[in-house]
């Protein structure tokens, strides 16, 4: 998508030449203070990609019934995220993180620019195969971690945020392994799913939940028993 691989470069243009100060925040996470005077010559260059990107990220590309937030040990935002992603590959499960989801969707009219802000960065879909013993590793975290997002599976845990029961949509008795639907930064990063073998969808999580977005619409997501707490264990 054009907008996709320009987007971040013209915006970093703008950032750095249509404000007279501005605070950055490197990787270390110091703050680097930056003076800096506007320059004409490149805001004239700039501009009319300035305009063409303000008219897409304003586009009405669907609407939502209900507020989609982070909010809760099963959000509405992390259902639609991972219930739409399993439409892109070929997986059992759909796994993401709260962290991933920048911010809230709220009820009314979504725009393109409001998925750049829930999702910025630029994390490509992959599926890796995991073990009955990688899989019970990944269901203790998201228990743990008191709720992350997913889709295709049932959990069930203690109010300890400890795992209790499953349902799972393989049979391991079978030796099946289990394909998990996630983003290349989780797939780098959890000890679990970290050296396995990744197949690229060849889809940007961002870029997925646009084409969702573009084709429905009406979004009307609910809350379910995807994942239950028992009280009294």
């Amino acid at each position: 998508m054009k907008t996709s691989r320009y987007f971040i470069y013209i915006i970093g243009l703008l950032l750095s030449c249509s404000s007279p100060k501005y605070t950055l925040q490197a990787n270390e996470e110091t703050i680097i203070e930056v003076q800096s005077e506007k320059d004409s010559s490149i805001m004239a260059i700039i501009s009319p990609y300035q305009q063409a990107i303000e008219s897409e990220m304003k586009e009405v590309i669907t609407y939502t019934k209900t507020n989609l937030t982070k909010e809760g040990i099963q959000s509405t935002l992390g259902n639609f995220v991972t219930d739409l992603c399993l439409n892109y590959a070929d997986a059992h499960i759909c796994f993401m993180n709260n962290g991933g989801l920048r911010t809230s969707l709220i009820k009314g009219e979504i725009t393109r620019g409001d998925i750049y802000k829930v999702m910025p960065f630029e994390n490509e879909l992959v599926v890796v195969e995991l073990s009955e013993n990688n899989l019970i590793e990944l269901l203790k975290y998201i228990t743990s971690r008191n709720g992350e997002p997913f889709s295709g599976m049932n959990i069930i845990m203690n109010n300890k945020g400890e795992l209790i029961d499953y349902t799972l949509p393989v049979n391991f008795d079978k030796e099946e392994k289990i394909s998990i639907l996630t983003s290349d930064y989780l797939a780098n990063k959890l000890q679990f799913l970290k050296d396995k073998k990744q197949q690229k969808v060849g889809v940007k999580l961002r870029d997925a939940i646009i084409d969702y977005c573009t084709k429905t619409d009406t979004i009307d997501v609910k809350i379910d028993n995807r994942i239950k707490i028992l009280k009294n264990e």
